[in-house]
Parts: C-alpha cells; structure tokens; sequence
C-alpha cells in the first residue's frame, strides 16, 4: 500500500468507517480533489468487499458543464465505477449563486443516496478548504464553534456526510490522479475573483511565506476542536435533566439552566432549538443570548426563536415548533421528513392521506373528544393548551383522521393510517 492509501485509510478509521462491505456514495465533480477521493474510496470499498456510488451533479449554470459531466462519466465508466449525473432543473438565481448551488447540490445527492439507499455520503473538501472556511467565518465573527472548521464527519436529514480528505492538501490529490493516470478538469469559477474562496488563495500565498501553512493552521484547528468536544461534552451532561417527548417538543426545568457556565447554557439552548425546529443553519449567537437573559427573568412568560415557541408551564420551560412557522401539509409518503421534525415509516398504503399541524380546528376536535373519552383525558391533561396546535395530524382532504403521538383516532379513521408510525428527525442529547 503506497502512503497516500495508507493515509486515506487511516483517515477512514478513524471515522470509525471499519465495518466490511461498505456502500457509501460520493461528490464528483472531476476536479482534482473529487477524482481523487473517488480513486481512493474505490480501492479502498472494494478491498473491503463493498462498493461506491459516484454522483455528479450539473448544475447547468455554464456552458459546457454538461460536456464536462458526460466527459467524468465516460473516465470512471472505464474504470469500472458506478455514477450518475444529477441536474439541476428550473430556473437558476441571479444572486448569491454559490451558496443556492450548495444547498441545491446537497438536496439532489440527499435524494438520490435516501433512493439508492446509501447512508454515507463522502465529499472532498481538504486542508485548503479548511483554512479557507476558518477566513470566511472568522470574517463573519464566528465563535469558537465555527472557528474550529468542519467536522470530519456530520449528519444532514439522515444522511451522514464525511471528509476523509481534511488533511490533504490540493498538491498532495493532484499528485494522486497523476499516479492512477487521471486527467482531471478546474472549475473555471474557481478562479474567478468575483466570489471569495478565489480571492482568499491569493491570501494564503502570502501567508504560507509567513510560515501559517494550511498544515500549521489545521493543528491550530485540531486544538480548536478539542475545545469544542469538551464543552459539547459538557452540554450533554448537562442536558441530562431534560425531557425530549417524541412527539417533537422539549421541556427543560429550569435548575439544569442555573448554575451554568453562560456558554454551556447557550450551547444547551442552542441543541434545543435545533431538535425542535431542525435547519440547515441554527440561530444565531445574538438570537440565543437575548433568550438566555429572557428565559432567567422572572417575568418570562414566553418568546419565539428561530420557529420556536419558548414558554413556561407548569415548573418547566416549553419548546414547542411555531405553528405559524410550521410546514404545509404534504402527501404522506414512506421515509418523508415532514418539517424537518418527523421521519414517517410503516404506511403500506397508497391511500389519499397528508400530514400537517392538528392546528387550531384539530386541537378543538381533541379537546372535545376528550370530554367524553377518559383515556384522551388521561393524556392531555398533563399537556399544555398550546402543544396541542402543532402535533403532527394524519389528515384525509380536511378531516383529521388520526394523530399518532396521542394515540387518537377517528371514528371514520382508515386502517392505513394506523399502521403509520412518526418518530422525530433530529435528536439532542438529552434523555
């Protein structure tokens, strides 16, 4: 095994990626860094007895992009290696190009692995795209969380995205297509001075003479990262006192607030929010500190953050999804995250049924149906008035026929939704 392998190998144990026969997928753009790691997970699937998926997504926003895709499409063809083209249809933006790019190329590889069913979506970004991250958030007034660059390994909607490749550099994978003699093709748009990475290379440049190479700072940012599991790690402890329902609201007493370091708390808040209302961007630092200092005053009688609704009940703090923030109603579908909040599995049925907030109509429906069913009764009591707006309702045209997490049913209820089951999307460590 040459050192690049055995480089890449370690970096794939240490993801705790051992397991034999792997499948996992992984972002192919052809560039030098993409085909790289492709080369690499390859070889490094097939000694296990597993395999690779190769995505490639043509976001059709220059000429030639769809040439360029067919063109990668023959080069791993030859070599034997699974992969598809994924396009980009509709109409593109005029403004912050990059970044509606990003986000439409995660929502196509998401599709496409949750299809295939591949959980583990492998993407190239390295030890220049490291530094790069940490100038960009560092421009913007990130905190410790940010500075410490991305992880290794994260989680998307189910889906888990790693980065073998973070202690690379750019040199070092170009060196590696020119050993399995592959020809790779630069992204004109990487050079284009109009958008910020472009620009932040020149910086480096100047940098690396000063000696603050991308392998000096990624030890910095291994120390960054340290910081950041210790204090993550101390969240959850803390957390411990909490109450997640799987109905998809928290509630906190406030003592596991009290006595906490400021940051703890805010990291803790933070978790929150995100279990509640999961989204690809959690609030921010001001947004969390105005609530922090709301929530210790003893006046606090409710706020909303970030589609979250915060409120005291019964000796506890509430957080509960925004009904007005809420998701429209959808098709019911088999593997579905509605809201963000809800994965749905076990409806065998192709019958007509959607998902949405019971609302207010669904909640006057329960509350009545409890008058004259003790065992309803028995389950609301405890609840606040306000919970029951924003449970997740199986409806069928404008009827509520069912609503799971209460174990309530219509009378005219059809058999498939009974069958169906809803568990929460995202988690926070608490118990």
């Amino acid at each position: 095994m040459n050192h690049a392998a055995e480089k890449f190998t370690a970096a794939m144990s240490a993801l705790c990626l051992v397991a034999p026969a792997p499948k996992i997928a992984v972002a192919v753009s052809g560039g030098g860094d993409s085909l790289a790691l492709t080369l690499l997970l390859n070889d490094w699937a097939i000694a296990r007895g597993g395999k690779i998926m190769a995505l490639t997504v043509d976001h059709g926003l220059r000429a030639g992009s769809g040439a360029e895709a067919q063109a990668l499409h023959a080069e791993l063809q030859k070599r034997g290696i699974p992969h598809d083209i994924l396009t980009w249809q509709g109409g593109k933006p005029s403004s912050h190009i990059q970044e509606r790019a990003r986000d439409m190329r995660y929502k196509l590889l998401a599709q496409k692995c949750a299809d295939a069913g591949f959980d583990t979506l492998a993407v190239a970004h390295n030890a220049e795209d490291q530094m790069e991250t940490f100038w960009m958030r560092l421009a913007h007034g990130s905190g410790l969380d940010g500075l410490a660059g991305m992880a290794a390994s994260s989680d998307k909607n189910g889906l888990r995205i790693i980065r073998p490749l973070l202690d690379f550099s750019r040199a070092e994978l170009r060196d590696i297509c020119t050993s399995y003699g592959a020809t790779w093709a630069d992204d004109p748009s990487n050079a284009n001075e109009k958008f910020l990475r472009p620009r932040l290379r020149a910086f480096e440049d100047m940098l690396a003479t000063e000696g603050l190479t991308p392998q000096r700072l990624a030890q910095t940012l291994q120390k960054l990262e340290s910081a950041r599991g210790a204090l993550q790690a101390a969240t959850g402890r803390a957390l411990a006192a909490a109450v997640q329902h799987p109905a998809g609201y928290v509630t906190l007493p406030p003592a596991a607030l009290q006595g906490e370091h400021p940051d703890i708390q805010r990291r803790m808040l933070s978790q929150i929010l995100h279990a509640v209302t999961p989204q690809d961007y959690r609030a921010g630092h001001d947004a969390i500190e105005t609530l922090r200092a709301d929530i210790a005053r003893d006046t606090f009688n409710g706020s909303t953050v970030a589609g979250c609704e915060i409120f005291p009940a019964k000796g506890a703090l509430v957080f509960c999804r925004e009904l007005a923030a809420s998701a429209a109603p959808a098709p019911l579908e088999n593997g579905m995250v509605w809201d963000g909040r809800f994965r749905v599995s076990g409806y065998p049925s192709a019958e007509s049924l959607s998902i949405g907030v019971a609302g207010e109509a669904g909640a006057s429906i329960l509350r009545k149906q409890a008058a004259q069913a003790p065992a309803l009764e028995r389950i609301l009591a405890p609840l606040p008035a306000k919970l029951l707006r924003v449970f997740a309702g199986l409806w069928q045209g404008q009827n509520l026929v069912a609503v799971p997490h209460l174990s309530w049913f219509a009378a005219d209820c059809p058999p498939a939704a009974k069958t169906v089951e809803i568990a929460a999307a995202a988690s926070v460590n608490i118990v």
